[in-house]
């Protein structure tokens, strides 16, 4: 969710954020990111973070993929395998995609600030992933194109598809993402703490997207995050979690 379309708390304000005009809102949010940005630096780090859950979801894709095309063989009768074998191909070509771009691990690079947290994001995708994908696209085309003798001319849909794919990441290049979350000094805040998995997050009473967010941590400077913002926050509960924390 986009933190810019939150409702934003000032102090003066009695009206509600989002029926301010336009022009009234965006200074605001200039406002609070500017004091955010210019508040001294507590902590700052890099960390690379894997997707949760990725290989397992990519393999229930390929399997429900695969038996998706063998139910099609046995509900139809047709004797002839080459649609089923032909979707496992595809799905097992399709991994490094998934892993890769789909789901890729992130880059974060965060500033602690005593105003709040500069976030800035983006996916690891290695140059040679968009090449091997492009590669298997366009090697899709050719086999789609071949099938058509065998299973017909429905496999010049994958056929579209695939080239499709294959153009599409001719140029694709992982975007740069970065939003500031500002602490609410008089709101109280719960703290969620995964020790497991060296993250947190600092969620606001009420819930403003705008005022919560989740930190993921280096093991060594983990405590000292931790200790960093329960000074930052009025934090009156506190939560451990095994896995990571959602936002």
């Amino acid at each position: 969710m986009d933190k810019s379309n939150e409702e934003v708390d000032v102090n003066e304000q009695e009206i509600p954020f989002r029926l301010l005009p336009q022009e009234e809102q965006q200074r605001i949010l200039d406002a609070n990111q500017k004091k955010v940005r210019e508040a001294p630096i507590l902590q700052e780090w890099n960390i690379r973070v894997s997707t949760p859950f990725a290989w397992l979801i990519i393999f229930l894709v390929t399997a429900v993929m695969t038996l998706f095309a063998v139910g099609c063989v046995l509900l139809t009768g047709d004797v002839d395998w080459g649609f089923a074998y032909l979707a496992f191909g595809v799905a097992i070509a399709m991994i490094p995609y998934f892993r890769y771009l789909v789901m890729a691990d992130k880059n974060y690079h965060y500033r602690l600030t005593t105003e709040g947290v500069i976030v800035t994001y983006q996916d690891v995708i290695p140059e040679v992933a968009y090449t091997i994908v492009r590669g298997l696209a366009w090697l899709g085309v050719v086999v789609c194109v071949f099938a058509v003798a065998v299973l017909g001319p429905f496999s010049l849909v994958g056929a579209g598809g695939m080239a499709l794919l294959a153009i599409f990441f001719t140029d694709f290049k992982s975007e740069v993402t970065e939003h500031e979350t500002m602490f609410k000094k008089d709101w109280d805040y719960t703290l969620i703490i995964s020790n497991k998995k060296k993250a947190l997050r600092f969620e606001s009473t009420p819930f403003k997207i705008s005022y919560s967010d989740n930190l993921y941590c280096k093991s060594e400077d983990f405590e000292k995050v931790v200790g960093l913002i329960k000074e930052q926050i009025r934090c009156v509960d506190i939560k451990h979690i095994k896995g990571h924390p959602m936002t």
